[in-house]
């Protein structure tokens, strides 16, 4: 760019080594495309629940992902690409663009690639900065080089800093403080799964205002403990209704069996019928109807948690559906979003069945269950309003493009 020695130097050194082959995931789909990149360590949630939120609310419109750290997951969802982020060549840099040939660049964070910048915003993009963070410029680029960061700056159509931090130092950047919107940071969203409001109206009806405790997902190897933990949290709740959804279709019968084996009557909910008032577990092996599970219980162990090597449910999706959440040291790659819900005491870990049930009966008194519950979702609904703006910033500008822009 004239006059700025410092971009002109970066781009002239970054041109000099070989230009690595560009090697596209995925043709480019035909129709809107927003391209997200988050370049922030360790907040790929937020930004993967942002491009979900986005192709989940506009029909026909497709979101390439990219990143510089871990990986966003599959979570199945055709409109939704993942791609990985190519190297800042210049040669590099105008493939990608020109493959993809993006409507909209949302930005996360910081970390500027000059060449990618530049490629995007010359091939027409509308250029988005969002969440972005004072660490998130500085770099010693940023440090030593400024003009690089202010140039780059200036190409992006709208600018949104998650703090006064941020704000000021992209104010001293060079970016006019009038053009930078304060926004909350971006966090992690909790999805919501579909139930019909019929079937919350019957069950509901069926428990005549009966206590229950959800165990959602549980594996094979914790069908014992949450058994042996319901029959201990009988003792101080006689009326107490365990729903018991497994991970895997085939453990029905083996939790039958436990089931017997523990003296604890039992309805199985694939035969259609309604748990009545002599019925203390409630036997559901499929996962299709755990929206309604989640808004039917007021306290969820999730599964697959007690012990290493299962998949556990998403703690955001059941905060987001009112329920106080019990989990077990095995978390994996969720630890940082459990740790979270327990520093805002929404969640509370057990590492046995003995403490499962000591947990199940403490936390099933209404009051603090319902404290819990308040608290988790204050978490999930954190940063929901800069979500919903940059939604409706991508949306407007998708809206208001002249007729044939793709």
């Amino acid at each position: 760019m004239r006059g700025s020695l410092g971009l002109s130097a970066y781009r002239t050194l970054s041109g000099r080594r070989a230009p690595s082959d560009f090697a596209p995931a995925h043709d480019r789909p035909p129709g809107e495309l927003v391209w997200i990149h988050a370049a922030e360590q360790g907040n790929n949630r937020a930004i993967n629940d942002l491009a979900h939120r986005l192709a989940g609310s506009r029909h026909g419109c497709h979101v390439l992902l990219t990143t510089d750290h871990d990986s966003f997951g599959d979570r199945g969802a055709p409109a939704v690409l993942v791609d990985a982020m190519p190297p800042d060549h210049p040669v590099t840099a105008q493939a990608f663009a020109a493959h993809w040939s993006p409507d909209v660049v949302v930005w996360a964070w910081g970390g500027l690639r000059p060449n990618l910048v530049l490629a995007t915003a010359e091939s027409g993009a509308h250029m988005m900065l969002v969440d972005a963070a004072r660490d998130g410029f500085d770099g010693r680029r940023d440090r030593w080089l400024p003009e690089v960061p202010k140039r780059l700056l200036e190409q992006f159509h709208h600018v949104s800093a998650r703090d006064r931090n941020a704000h000021l130092r992209l104010a001293q950047l060079g970016r006019p403080l009038d053009t930078i919107a304060l926004s909350a940071p971006l966090h992690p969203f909790g999805r919501m799964l579909p139930a019909a409001d019929s079937d919350i109206t019957d069950v509901t009806q069926a428990l005549g205002g009966r206590p229950v405790w959800l165990a959602a997902s549980v594996a094979s190897d914790e069908i014992d403990a949450v058994l042996r933990a319901h029959k201990s949290s009988l003792k101080a709740s006689h009326r107490l209704l365990l729903i018991l959804v497994t991970a895997d279709s085939k453990d029905a019968d083996t939790c039958t069996e436990c089931a017997h084996r523990e003296g604890l009557r039992t309805v199985f909910w694939g035969d259609g019928e309604m748990p009545d008032d002599n019925c203390q577990v409630l036997l559901v092996d499929t996962d299709d109807d755990l929206g309604l599970w989640l808004r039917i219980a007021p306290v969820t162990f999730l599964g697959g948690s007690l012990h290493a090597g299962h998949q556990v449910c998403d703690p955001y999706s059941a905060a987001a559906h009112g329920t106080a959440i019990i989990y077990g040291p095995h978390v994996g790659v969720q630890a940082d979003a459990f740790t979270r819900l327990m520093n805002a005491g929404a969640a509370r870990i057990v590492n046995s069945s003995d403490t499962l049930g000591r947990s199940v009966g403490q936390m099933i008194a209404p009051d603090h269950a319902a404290q819990m519950a308040m608290a988790g979702w204050d978490v999930v609904t954190q940063g929901a309003d800069s979500l919903d703006r940059i939604i409706d910033h991508i949306e407007t500008h998708l809206d208001t493009r002249p007729q044939g822009a793709l």
